[in-house]
């Protein structure tokens, strides 16, 4: 308990000290991963979803990472500290660094930038996007439908959809967080 300054005589728990600015601690247990097993069918869908409206701030999650539980705390100042308070089995005699996900709360913490901890997070996700040359492309050549050329749906052409199916890798392209709905650059 020697150094603890928020934690009682019964708990468990860790102390966390960064000697270096922009350090970071991320622990994650029980991850998962899952994704879409068809890129060539999500393509071809991208490509049928746009036709129409030929929007393309469309956007396709392609991969998830979950977690059962996580902590992460990042350092803002070179001295930057914490103190967490950790669940713990009755008896358990050591602890180990997952131990800092699973059931972790930050009891004092100095100079973090961020922090948080927490249970079923989404940690990492993959998301896509129609290619911006390639839809530009296929803009230029078929257009949006003008009025007056005909009352029903003109549907996609072959060529497109047979370009989505037969190389996704040419018609999509990865989207960056800062270019995703909701991100904020200052992390607030």
């Amino acid at each position: 308990m020697d150094g603890f300054a928020s934690l009682a005589v019964a708990d468990l728990g860790a102390a966390v000290e960064f000697t270096k600015s922009k350090s970071a601690l991320v622990v994650f247990t029980g991850m998962v991963e899952s994704g879409v097993a068809n890129h060539p069918g999500l393509a071809a869908e991208l490509v049928r979803q746009s036709w129409d409206t030929w929007d393309d701030s469309l956007l396709a999650v392609t991969q998830v990472v979950t977690a059962r539980s996580g902590t992460l705390m990042t350092s803002g100042a070179s001295s930057a500290s914490a103190e967490l308070r950790l669940q713990a089995g009755a008896g358990q005699a050591q602890l180990g660094l997952a131990d800092l996900a699973a059931g972790a709360s930050i009891l004092r913490a100095q100079g973090l930038s961020e922090q948080w901890t927490g249970g079923e997070c989404t940690p990492f996700f993959r998301v896509v996007r129609l290619r911006k040359p390639w839809f530009g492309a296929a803009k230029a050549d078929y257009g949006p439908r003008q009025p007056g050329r005909g009352a029903g749906p003109v549907p996609v052409p072959p060529v497109l959809l047979e370009e989505a199916l037969d190389d996704p890798g040419a018609v999509l392209e990865e989207v960056g967080p800062e270019e995703q709905p909701g991100f904020d650059p200052s992390g607030e």
